[in-house]
């Protein structure tokens, strides 16, 4: 089992995705809950981003979770956005 911690970025990306939105939040819940239990399942289209230590899960087909390796177990959550943020890393 996978643990994870979160940057500050990643809790005000994550407040203003799922605001307002019970479909988001749910989706999110559901994703990061698979990312625990099992973080290389194939509908989380786990990727390292080329040229850094960053990797992305999937939140839907436009939407990402960014984070990178701690250790083995843990992850940090960085930023979650849409797939065009990778840019910035």
């Amino acid at each position: 089992m996978i643990s994870f911690k979160v940057t500050k970025n990643f809790l005000k990306s994550k407040k203003k995705f799922v605001k307002n939105n019970s479909s988001r939040s749910e989706n999110f819940i559901k994703t990061v809950t698979l990312f625990v239990e099992n973080p290389t399942h194939p509908s989380l289209n786990l990727e390292k981003l080329s040229g850094s230590e960053i990797y992305t899960i999937r939140l839907s087909k436009g939407n990402r979770i960014f984070f990178t390796w701690k250790s083995k177990s843990t992850a940090l959550f960085l930023d979650l956005g849409s797939h065009d943020k990778y840019r910035r890393y």
